[in-house]
């Protein structure tokens, strides 16, 4: 089975500034300081500011022939339609109008998963020539069977970081030193490079580490301005894991081992500390949080198991969060990143 390839290494290294206002940690890939203040959060009714909605239907399963038909808009970014197995016969594209990296890693991590299990899905592929080319461009068809054709056809510029499997967080190291000269490219601000960096690094290790399988983690990335995709400006990641998933690795601590409820794990795993090992640690996904609003608007959506939790953060403004229970279980985690108005 033919997989992604990495992207090449780039320059040799990078240096981020200091900052004075944290204890200091050391990370793999980067010195840097710490510091975490709990932000409060408030629960939102019911909310649609990602410029995803569509009036048609999102995605739905077909029980009887065990069909995920993704159509429209964001399909799974939004999940407005919920399935009843995440173990398709068939992955049916044909009328999917625009896709995010968090469809793309989501559907990466998918059909390797039950690929891996003897249990590939056939594929529809999408009738929209320039969706299924940009599919093509985002490196989607190195993976999925099917005659994809020529990508290069796209509305929107090339993917700011085509579709990569990563089986660690080291590979991720190697690929962040080529990626942080685009990055600070983009913002022109080294603060907000850094910030930058932290957030999307912070949140791929933390997959890479915890939510580790023999499918690995899949990560890609897209820069829209909004001009052609109506979209929030930014750059949007997608990560996606087919691992144990963050509740059950939270519950592998004796902590949360009484916790049945996945949505209130994952709104537990914003606290400082919170881990599933017995070690010092769960200051990753905390500092993401962090760096994140320092960049923002932004905008975070972690989907593992039955459980949800989406977030908008923004400077001097509380976390405003919004959980909910899912079903059925969703294997391993699945992670939308949205940073800064680039």
């Amino acid at each position: 089975m033919k997989q992604p390839s990495p992207a090449p290494n780039g320059a040799s290294g990078f240096v981020t500034p200091g900052r004075v206002d944290r204890p200091l940690r050391l990370s793999r890939w980067s010195a840097r300081t710490i510091a975490y203040t709990a932000a409060g959060h408030h629960r939102l009714s019911d909310e649609r500011s990602t410029g995803c909605t569509s009036r048609n239907t999102s995605g739905w399963f077909n029980t009887a022939v065990s069909v995920l038909k993704l159509s429209g808009r964001c399909p799974l970014l939004e999940l407005r339609d919920r399935p009843t197995s995440w173990s398709p016969a068939t992955i049916d594209l044909a009328n999917l109008t625009w896709i995010t990296p968090f469809e793309v890693a989501g559907i990466a991590a998918l059909w390797t998963r039950l690929d891996l299990e003897g249990r590939a899905p056939n594929v529809v592929l999408p009738s929209d020539p320039v969706v299924r080319s940009y599919l093509v461009d985002m490196g989607l068809q190195a993976l999925l069977p099917g005659r994809w054709g020529v990508g290069g056809g796209s509305q929107i510029e090339p993917p700011w970081l085509p579709l990569v499997r990563l089986r660690s967080g080291e590979d991720w190291d190697d690929m962040a030193q080529d990626i942080w000269p685009r990055v600070a490219a983009l913002f022109g601000d080294p603060s907000l490079t850094l910030h930058t960096m932290e957030a999307i690094s912070e949140l791929i290790d933390n997959a890479a580490t915890h939510g580790r399988s023999s499918a690995g983690t899949f990560v890609c990335a897209q820069r829209y301005t909004g001009t052609t995709s109506q979209l929030p400006p930014g750059i949007w990641v997608g990560i996606a894991d087919a691992g144990v998933g963050m509740p059950s690795h939270l519950r592998r601590n004796p902590k949360y081992r009484h916790i049945t409820d996945d949505s209130e794990l994952i709104r537990l795993a914003r606290r400082p500390g919170v881990t599933g090992t017995a070690d010092r640690r769960g200051w990753g996904l905390p500092e993401a949080f962090e760096d994140a609003t320092e960049v923002g608007p932004s905008r975070v959506v972690i989907r593992s198991q039955r459980g949800e939790g989406g977030f908008h953060l923004r400077q001097g403004q509380s976390v405003a969060a919004r959980y909910r229970r899912l079903s059925p279980s969703l294997r391993g985690t699945w992670v939308h990143l949205r940073v800064g108005s680039a």
